[in-house]
């Protein structure tokens, strides 16, 4: 973990003077497959099985998939030879890109980068498997990976310097950071030089967005903000390299990404470019649990335990400390919070997540869209008060049951489960996508796709693509 306090990491002073988009553009450019050690790897390849588990699971059905992917094809996405999910292999890649990004994070099942309180893979991934295809779909295994982990580290690295202050002011560092990351994505694919690319990155700050806004009425905007993002970012690449001028500095200057997505006044430029390729930032990544929230997970586990252990206590009151930040997001007593009425707004909420969890355990998926007018869980919502605690950092949580009896129990959650303090299994990893998948494809086609990502390095592109389409 980069420890964001010090000022200074590997010889580097910060510095307002440092050229952070060159420096990017520059990496993108020159980086080769030989800086991905078998750990790295790896990591990709579990990012990968859950990203496809998520991905298919919402192509197949949700409630915004059919809706989402009707407009899409309307406005001309046939005509390549990108694959979408379950929906065929003629897609053109921007839309392809468009199509997978969104499913990929329609059901907020995605990994979370926790530094930058962001999803990450749904942009990189997404942007790398339709530009791979469009290139011929028999790329080179490790050159796919290497793309989708640069695009993974410019994600994970500008999301940190933004931090969650930017969404004070408002703004999904998802979208806004991930145009950035599917820009480095298929630049790598394409092998494009630095000066392109920097056009690229330039172009793309004009492009940049993700309002927060769709918290007031639980909104399908969240859903199709990495979508926006990675089919803009193949619109800003074919700009650049038809030669249109991008605005310089468009990460560290004056009125660029770090100066105007976030109040911070103070930025660690010389760490935000430091050991490119050397250090992944990005690996601190984690797998989801829960389809919620990632700021409600904490809750979620502990409360599906204390509703076993306490199953027989009557409740007085719970009292949950969430970071400022995350109190804006999941914490506000606002009626669409207290007493969701629908998913996204339940997906958003510390008081339905907690309470659910409590009744029905914390394993039980995406059934909670079902409970939406549970009257147990109306009644325990009204019990919970949540609290700011500026003492929390990220995602973690804090909670103090009070129950009737005059006795009470206290957790500290600091880290949610699938974080690299408190990880995911292989086999909870696994358990997901084949809850996911089977369902969808049937548990042969689930292990064939598993199989040819865990040996990736023997298969094609388009080999994989061809059992997901």
């Amino acid at each position: 973990m980069v420890d964001r306090s010090t000022d200074v990491v590997s010889g580097h002073q910060p510095s307002r003077d440092v050229q952070v988009t060159r420096n990017f553009a520059e990496f993108v450019a020159n980086v080769d497959s030989d800086v991905l050690s078998s750990t790295v790897i790896d990591r990709l390849k579990e990012y990968l099985i859950d990203y496809l588990g998520v991905t298919i699971a919402a192509a197949h059905e949700w409630e915004s998939t059919e809706q989402i992917f009707k407009a899409i094809v309307a406005l001309g996405a046939h005509g390549g030879s990108a694959t979408v999910a379950l929906k065929g292999h003629d897609f053109r890649p921007q839309f392809a890109g468009l199509l997978n990004a969104t499913f990929g994070h329609s059901m907020d099942f995605d990994d979370t980068y926790a530094p930058g309180s962001l999803h990450a893979g749904v942009c990189a991934i997404s942007a790398g498997l339709a530009q791979a295809e469009s290139g011929g779909g028999d790329i080179d295994s490790q050159h796919l990976l290497l793309a989708v982990a640069v695009g993974y580290e410019v994600i994970c690295r500008l999301g940190a310097e933004l931090g969650n202050a930017a969404y004070a002011r408002g703004f999904h560092n998802t979208s806004t950071t991930g145009i950035f990351g599917a820009v480095a994505t298929i630049s790598v694919l394409k092998k494009l030089p630095a000066s392109i690319i920097e056009n690229a990155f330039g172009l793309a700050l004009s492009k940049a967005a993700g309002s927060m806004q769709y918290l007031e009425n639980g909104s399908w905007n969240k859903r199709l903000h990495p979508g926006f993002a990675v089919h803009d970012a193949f619109v800003c690449v074919s700009l650049a390299e038809a030669g249109v001028l991008g605005a310089a500095k468009s990460i560290e200057g004056k009125y660029g990404l770090l100066h105007a997505y976030s109040p911070r006044t103070e930025h660690d430029l010389a760490l935000l470019t430091a050991d490119l390729g050397r250090r992944w930032d990005f690996l601190e990544t984690a797998l989801k649990p829960y389809p919620a929230c990632r700021m409600t997970h904490g809750l979620i586990e502990v409360a599906g335990q204390y509703g076993e252990l306490y199953k027989d206590r009557a409740i007085h009151k719970i009292t949950v400390s969430l970071s400022p930040e995350n109190h804006i997001v999941v914490g506000a007593r606002v009626p669409n919070k207290l007493h969701p009425g629908n998913l996204v707004d339940a997906q958003f909420s510390a008081y339905f997540q907690l309470a659910h969890a409590w009744f029905y355990g914390s394993n039980t998926g995406i059934e909670f869209a079902k409970r939406l007018n549970d009257e147990r869980i109306h009644e325990l919502s009204e019990k919970i008060t949540v609290v700011t605690d500026p003492t929390v950092k990220a995602f973690g949580s804090k909670m103090d049951v009070q129950f009737e009896d005059g006795q009470s129990q206290q957790a500290d959650i600091p880290y949610p489960l699938g974080e690299a303090e408190h990880p995911l299994t292989k086999q909870q990893v696994e358990a997901k996508y084949f809850s996911l998948v089977t369902p969808v494809l049937g548990e042969h086609k689930a292990n064939e796709i598993k199989d040819v990502v865990e040996h990736l390095e023997q298969h094609s592109v388009a080999e994989l693509m061809k059992l997901i389409g």
